[in-house]
């Protein structure tokens, strides 16, 4: 690398028109330096490359015979930020639609109900929100959010139905705006139909008749035929 930057160095100072020692006085060193970097036994400091590449107007990598190579800078593409999601990031399953980006939700699709849109799901969950009707094959460990009916085994928590409501056991509470058929719910049930279950550990309000074995609490409904009321029993029409 000397010789080919001392080769250089005395090829460029020739082309100028330069002498050893006009150029040593340019650069404010001595005659020898040059003559030692001409020759290969010595090289310039660092600090005097920049001054040597502007004294000849060429670059540092051509006094070591080096031509410049453009680097080709690869852009990453900008990270796409996350959607705005109506739901939170846990472990529930959600079932929803959307048209293009748009969020549609509950509401209606050009004018037309979603009646025929249905979450069907096979296995254990541990929390189903759907804005359709939901239907499982499998235990849920937490709460069933249904913007249509509930057609599900064993729910660990509550049940929250736009429609109708028919489960073998809901560990919790259930809001229905349709009719509820049970074998054993665990905290109150409050249905726009009617109610039919076993045992029920709270309170039951129905917009039509209740059927019930044992019900922990009072009953609101139109027509009640139960077993065994703890509480009050309210007569709505």
């Amino acid at each position: 690398m000397n010789e080919t930057l001392g080769t250089n160095i005395m090829r460029l100072r020739k082309e100028a028109g330069l002498t050893q020692e006009q150029l040593a006085n340019a650069l404010g060193i001595s005659y020898q330096a040059v003559s030692k970097w001409e020759n290969g036994v010595s090289c310039p400091d660092i600090s005097t490359l920049p001054l040597l590449a502007d004294l000849f107007s060429v670059s540092i990598d051509s006094l070591f015979g080096r031509e410049t190579v453009a680097l080709t800078v690869v852009q990453e593409e900008p990270k796409k930020s996350a959607p705005d999601y109506p739901w939170p990031d846990d472990d529930a399953l959600y079932a929803v639609l959307f048209r293009g980006h748009n969020y549609i939700g509950s509401g209606n699709v050009d004018g037309h109900q979603k009646k025929r849109i249905e979450f069907c799901y096979e296995g254990p969950a541990i929390n189903i929100c759907s804005d359709f009707s939901v239907t499982c094959q499998g235990d849920v460990q937490g709460d069933v959010k249904a913007g249509g009916s509930v057609d599900c085994g064993e729910v660990g928590k509550g049940v929250y139905a736009g429609g109708s409501v028919n489960c073998d056991m809901v560990g919790g509470s259930i809001t229905a705006g349709g009719s509820v058929t049970c074998d054993t719910v665990g905290g109150n049930v409050s249905a726009g139909g009617s109610v039919t279950c076993d045992d029920v550990g709270g309170s039951v309000s129905a917009g039509a008749n209740v059927t019930c074995d044992s019900v922990g609490g009072d009953v609101r409904a139109n027509s009640v035929q139960c077993d065994e009321v703890s509480g009050g029993v309210f007569r709505m029409n």
